[in-house]
């Protein structure tokens, strides 16, 4: 499988740093923290995804690690 086209590369970095930013606003204003972390846990779940159709097995891990802070993010800011 061939890697992700260039001219995708500049509308994942935006989307990563939008939901980067929009955990920072979730601060602020808690509802658009969870809508951010749900959407980066998706984002980095295609991550996941298309390393795994690449069968790039070694990287998996790259991923994952990244995703695990967003999703204690998201479980940690969840009010009872």
């Amino acid at each position: 499988m061939a890697p992700s086209p260039v001219t995708l590369w500049t509308s994942l970095a935006l989307a990563k740093s939008l939901g980067a930013l929009g955990l920072l606003a979730g601060l602020a204003v808690p509802a658009l923290g969870r809508a951010a972390a749900v959407a980066l846990i998706l984002y980095f779940l295609g991550a996941v995804a298309t390393v795994l159709r690449a069968r790039s097995y070694k990287t998996v891990p790259f991923p994952l690690l990244y995703l695990t802070p967003v999703v204690a993010t998201l479980l940690t800011s969840t009010t009872p």
